[in-house]
């Protein structure tokens, strides 16, 4: 009799185990990946942006933002890497890194050892439609141009924020490009005239070597209006 309540025991927690191992993928599958995911929309970074976006009188929200597209992230025609034991790489990644920092967009990780150079000038070999990563990871310094965009489509990367020291976002407004107009120089609309945008986030994962864009509904503005420093 011990032995079958046993068995019996025995195949329950089984059974419980297994419901419960399969309700979990259940729900990893269900999540919705074509929304804006949750670690970005409760961050206090992207809170802080979109309220500064809705005091300007932009109305758009984290459910306004859908899944245009996903990247990896390294390729070798972008991105650089050295050894940190290679000479002069540290000297060279210290001088490097104290010479960006209190600078006006540029953003750091959470480590400082590693950021994101979004500034909208010529500087360092970048121009102002691309985005610099420098930094540390574990004994490699990455150098890389990690984003970019189309000129022509009056593109302004507009902030960029670490979820983490692998995880960080960056916003992009730019003019709406139809599938159809691709390749195409688009009709001149220029910064000072109401013209028809949306807004880009970048979610940048170092660790998975992916870059997910979720792009907003579309929204008529003058960019040198809501960006005066454009």
């Amino acid at each position: 009799m011990k032995k079958s309540l046993t068995i019996i025991f025995t195949t329950l927690i089984f059974l419980t185990v297994a419901a419960g191992v399969y309700i979990n993928i259940r729900e990893q599958k269900a999540v919705d990946h074509s929304k804006l995911p949750e670690k970005v929309e409760l961050s206090r970074d992207f809170q802080r942006w979109i309220t500064n976006l809705k005091n300007n009188d932009v109305e758009v929200g984290a459910d306004d933002f859908r899944l245009l597209e996903e990247n990896e992230i390294y390729n070798t025609k972008w991105i650089k890497i050295y050894s940190l034991d290679e000479e002069g790489r540290q000297e060279e990644y210290e001088k490097y890194i104290q010479d960006h920092k209190d600078l006006k967009k540029i953003e750091f990780s959470p480590s400082v050892r590693l950021f994101v150079d979004y500034r909208n000038t010529q500087r360092d070999g970048y121009s102002s439609n691309e985005v610099h990563l420098y930094g540390l990871k574990e004994d490699k310094i990455l150098d890389a141009r990690i984003l970019d965009c189309s000129a022509y489509t009056n593109c302004y990367f507009d902030r960029a924020y670490f979820l983490d020291n692998d995880v960080f976002v960056i916003s992009e407004f730019s003019r709406k490009l139809a599938k159809d107009q691709e390749g195409q120089t688009l009709e001149i609309c220029n910064t000072d005239q109401t013209c028809t945008y949306t807004i880009k986030a970048h979610v940048i994962d170092l660790i998975n070597n992916k870059r997910f864009v979720y792009e907003s509904k579309e929204i008529d503005l003058i960019l040198s209006e809501l960006i005066p420093d454009l």
